[in-house]
């Protein structure tokens, strides 16, 4: 493990077993994971706040903002990540220090001075402005809170998270999960009763660390040069002219467009699913890749897929940044049936999958490809299945919702369906420098209509499935 300047090296902590685990000691150093690392250096380079990780829900009801403000403390207390800062060592490289005590930012908001309207629009302005404010990384915490207060009974709140220390299980499914049972004792007057986790992010990286040591890593690296060997980039999407060339400065240089699948058309795919014996993600996956073929005219395409690093006992119930990518390679025969494109991806897939613990960015260095500001090797567009559901905060005495906001992300093409209660929602984040959004909602309309003509007939030709969906192309 790395030390801090001028300090020996603290002893690792060991990797969660099926007992519960030594916590790490308080002032731990360690290096960053491989993800990390790419995320670190990545946003040096291009500047703009791309990593950032925020949660915004509507607060209705009588609130306790004491109680709010100590139960999010207890979250960061119980969670290392929350507590880490990446200063650099020597040689500039980074590495995370975790404090021993928890730092939450906080600001109130207090808007109840304005009229209706107006607080609705500085509430938005605020909110806004929070997407662009970045982290003191070096400094920490890599957390912050928000709350604005519309009405004695109505609040906005806040959570943003950098990403280096947060994935969307981290949020969904620890943190808010977590919150309102701390909220619940802060309101009685009690103590937090919640066991501790039974990992923390720092027995993530030791594992990374053996990992990518032992034998496993040589084999899955063997596989991956195999797979990808001679794989080409995906040329640009040549959906129309760039929408801001040259984003105002403070602005999200993201934007995203959204579109909910029919009911009935949702019904229908999970039964071709079931059907041809795959798994919703690789026919929707199959859809997408012929959709780029349409539009790129290349046969032979890598998409990336998000995954998650959460394999090993305990990783479940921690909170850090365990996202990994996959590229999964397809070639795509326009004559053939769509089913040959489909059970194509389903082969990758799984192959991706069985060799999921490969770090994307240590991959990168062994197929001799390098980083570029504004553009990502190997998987420049990335096509992700959320399935796990995004459930608010329980919160006493609060009716919570959560509120849309646009997502932040590196890649030009970032496109994401959600499972949400048996419906089906695309969620397209795109660089606003390269796309216009009315090319962004055309090609979702077109990967709606190649799903309904695959959910009605699998077994006509790609071809013809792309020809009934794009026949309105302008």
């Amino acid at each position: 493990m790395t030390a801090r300047p001028g300090r020996a090296a603290p002893a690792a902590p060991r990797p969660p077993t099926a007992g519960r685990p030594a916590r790490p000691p308080a002032g731990s150093t360690y290096p960053l994971t491989y993800g990390q690392q790419g995320m670190w250096f990545l946003e040096r380079m291009t500047r703009p706040v791309q990593y950032l990780d925020p949660g915004t829900f509507r607060l209705t009801g009588e609130l306790s903002e004491p109680a709010l403000r100590h139960s999010l403390v207890d979250v960061v207390r119980r969670h290392d990540a929350l507590r880490t800062a990446f200063p650099t060592a020597d040689g500039g490289r980074p590495v995370q220090r975790v404090a021993a005590e928890p730092h939450l930012p906080y600001r109130l908001h207090d808007l109840t001075h304005l009229g209706p309207r107006e607080r609705e629009a500085a509430a938005a302005a605020l909110l806004e402005a929070d997407l662009h404010d970045p982290f003191d990384l070096a400094q920490g915490p890599p957390i912050r809170v928000a709350l604005v207060r519309l009405a004695p009974d109505e609040h906005l709140i806040r959570l943003t998270l950098h990403h280096l220390v947060s994935d969307a299980w981290s949020g969904w499914e620890v943190i808010f999960r977590e919150w309102g049972g701390l909220y619940r004792a802060r309101l009685r007057g009690a103590e937090p009763a919640l066991p501790p986790p039974a990992a923390q992010y720092g027995h993530f990286v030791a594992w990374q660390t053996q990992w990518c040591d032992g034998p496993v890593y040589a084999r899955q690296r063997d596989y991956w040069q195999r797979t990808l060997a001679g794989a080409p980039p995906l040329p640009d999407l040549p959906l129309a002219a760039p929408g801001d060339a040259h984003p105002e400065g403070g602005r999200n240089p993201s934007a995203t467009e959204r579109l909910t699948l029919p009911a009935p058309l949702a019904t229908s795919l999970r039964d071709v699913a079931r059907h041809e014996r795959v798994s919703l993600f690789m026919l929707l996956l199959a859809a997408f890749d012929a959709l780029l073929y349409h539009h790129t005219g290349a046969t032979d395409l890598v998409v990336g897929t998000r995954a998650a690093l959460r394999t090993r006992p305990g990783f479940e119930q921690a909170v850090g940044f365990f996202v990994n990518v996959l590229p999964i390679r397809a070639r795509v025969d326009p004559a053939a049936p769509f089913t040959h494109l489909l059970h194509e991806v389903r082969h990758s897939s799984l192959g991706a999958y069985t060799h999921r613990e490969m770090p994307f960015e240590k991959l990168l260095t062994e197929l001799g490809l390098r980083w570029r500001p504004g553009s990502f090797p190997l998987a420049n567009v990335l096509f992700t299945f959320q399935s796990a559901p995004e459930a608010p905060p329980a919160l006493d005495g609060l009716t919570v919702a959560a509120a849309d906001q646009d997502p932040q992300s590196p890649y030009a093409l970032d496109a994401v369906i959600k499972d949400s209660g048996g419906e089906l929602r695309m969620q397209f984040t795109y660089h606003r420098s390269r796309y216009a959004p009315e090319a962004v909602r055309r090609l979702m309309t077109q990967l709606r209509d190649v799903l309904d003509a695959a959910a009605r007939d699998t077994g006509a030709s790609t071809e013809a499935l792309l020809a009934r969906a794009t026949a309105t192309d302008g």
